[in-house]
């Protein structure tokens, strides 16, 4: 067996790759308009309430990507739709559990903190999250159902959103008006998720069986997607007693990171759902597509990042004005985690494909110790480079110990 014969279909990395360049647009106004438009304080606010509801939306939903890929794509058409539904149903109740938790604690504290955070503050962010939580669920839905463009589109579509509104909002409400715009955005991804999703399960019969295993696999990659998000998303909380402007400096460096990052994740996951198809008559072949994707990726990332590294402050001076050129020590750090990003989505990758959903839960467990240690050190002295640094310490811990606990069982 070839290894064309589990290649990425070429219509699937087209639509990839326009989905990054729309994302990467939207991207570029939130971490460039919006920053100059709300000032460093304001920013601050808003990134720790963009970080709080985006980590747990996104740490509620992160293993489902690999989930729904690896459940559905190896199904025929008839039988699909069915366990698509059956699926979807379950991690949903699952999920919403999560969030309603969630949701508690935060009114808990919101009341214990009244003078540092409102009400409506408390509420817009949780409203974001459970609306960011229903939209990745039906994004990933979409993914395993070979719907790639409702997949592609979710994020340019959200972040747009959120720039655009939180221009029109922040000089007539000020904070919660950007914090509003959170909300808005999460629910125009839900409502691209399901206009995707219902046309092909209208028709879907309940009461399909789970394939065996599939639970449980969904629960280690949740486990282990909510400790990654201490990783990613860790840095601008962490820089909570440090002042309003390192949270700031710190959430741009971290921003910039996680856009490459999550873009080199997604280019990889577009990949997944041919190479389970693969897996079963070609282990090799498949694994060798997810390995050159990752090689093709930090081909062009890894130069991409030692050039913006060596030009981060007179970049972010210009672009969002000398109150963020205090951010370029962390930024420069933030890419050198945004380089490791090839090899932390590989390895996850493969423990995906191999079903190996235990060795992403110990490579992410390692990596959220370890920013957290670093962090720790570092923070109080250093500020939002301290913060980064513990970012980049995460990433690399959680793709070592990952590839570690692949070779350990191989």
């Amino acid at each position: 067996m070839t290894d064309r014969a589990v290649a990425v279909p070429r219509r699937a990395l087209a639509g990839s790759a326009a989905g990054k360049a729309l994302e990467a647009l939207t991207l570029a106004g939130l971490v460039l308009l919006v920053p100059r438009a709300l000032g460093p304080a304001d920013y601050g606010g808003f990134a720790v309430a963009l970080a709080v509801a985006t980590g747990i939306a996104t740490a509620t939903g992160i293993g489902g990507p690999a989930l729904f890929a690896r459940v559905l794509a190896s199904l025929d058409a008839s039988g699909r739709r069915d366990v698509a539904r059956a699926l979807a149903l379950r991690v949903g109740r699952t999920r919403l559990l999560l969030l309603i938790a969630l949701a508690a604690a935060a009114a808990v504290a919101g009341l214990l903190a009244p003078g540092d955070v409102g009400a409506l503050q408390v509420a817009l962010v949780a409203a974001a999250a459970l609306l960011g939580a229903a939209a990745s669920l039906l994004s990933q839905l979409a993914l395993g159902l070979d719907r790639t463009a409702a997949w592609n589109l979710r994020y340019p579509l959200e972040n747009g959103v959120i720039v655009a509104t939180a221009l029109l909002l922040y000089p007539a409400i000020g904070l919660d008006g950007a914090l509003a715009a959170i909300a808005l955005g999460a629910a125009a991804a839900l409502a691209l998720g399901i206009a995707s999703t219902w046309p092909a399960l209208r028709d879907a019969h309940g009461g399909a069986a789970l394939p065996a295993g599939a639970l449980r696999f969904g629960r280690l990659q949740a486990a282990g997607g909510a400790l990654t998000q201490t990783i990613h998303r860790g840095a601008a909380p962490a820089c909570a007693g440090a002042g309003a402007v390192a949270i700031g400096h710190a959430a741009i460096a971290a921003g910039a990171a996680l856009a490459i990052t999550y873009a080199v994740l997604q280019t990889l996951l577009v990949a997944l759902p041919g190479a389970v198809r693969a897996d079963a008559h070609d282990r090799a072949g498949a694994e060798a597509v997810l390995r050159r994707t990752a090689a093709l990726c930090a081909a062009v990332l890894v130069p991409v990042c030692a050039l913006v590294a060596l030009a981060a402050e007179p970049l972010l001076a210009a672009a969002l004005g000398e109150g963020f050129r205090g951010a370029a020590d962390a930024l420069r750090i933030a890419l050198a985690a945004a380089a490791l990003a090839p090899l932390w989505a590989l390895a996850n990758q493969l423990a995906a494909l191999r079903n190996r959903p235990g060795a992403s839960l110990a490579g992410a467990a390692a990596g959220a110790v370890t920013f957290t240690l670093i962090a720790l050190v570092t923070v109080p002295s250093h500020g939002a480079a301290g913060a980064a640094s513990a970012m980049l310490a995460g990433v690399a811990a959680a793709t070592a110990a990952t590839f570690a606990a692949l070779r350990a069982r191989a």
